[in-house]
């Protein structure tokens, strides 16, 4: 078996076999994945998790699988990025992009994604939130 189906297979076994109402956290949840079973992954986790109970964390960076969440995963995606002031991380909500309407109007989450679309938009956000935090000082 290909190294994808052995990944697919040990995420499909963690899945099953973790208690109820406990948490699964998987890095880079498709490396080794073929880009055409993404929305495959993508069900699996979402029904058999649903199914048994089991919240399920993953980190990508997969355009083709951020394009098979599709706009319905939305309220669920966390985006990660650096400030650049500090040099911290921040995660922001995808939802809570102020431009996301106009983003989602360009085209699916992984272009945004692998354009730089989604992290260009969360600077120029950062950068007005810290000029209004200077006016108000």
């Amino acid at each position: 078996m290909s190294d994808g189906t052995l990944r697919f297979l040990a995420i499909l076994t963690a899945l099953l076999t973790r208690p109820k109402a406990s948490l699964l956290v998987i890095e880079e949840v498709d490396n080794g994945l073929h880009p055409s079973r993404a929305r495959l992954l993508l069900d699996m986790l979402r029904a058999v998790g649903t199914q048994r109970g089991v919240d399920v964390l993953v980190t990508t960076h997969n355009p083709a699988l951020l394009d098979a969440m599709g706009t319905d995963m939305v309220p669920f995606i966390t985006v990660a990025n650096r400030d650049p002031s500090t040099g911290h991380s921040v995660l922001t909500l995808l939802e809570d992009i102020e431009q996301l309407p106009k983003l989602l109007a360009q085209g699916p989450i992984g272009r945004l994604s692998s354009q730089g679309l989604i992290e260009q938009s969360l600077a120029t956000e950062q950068a007005t939130s810290k000029e209004v935090e200077i006016e108000h000082e």
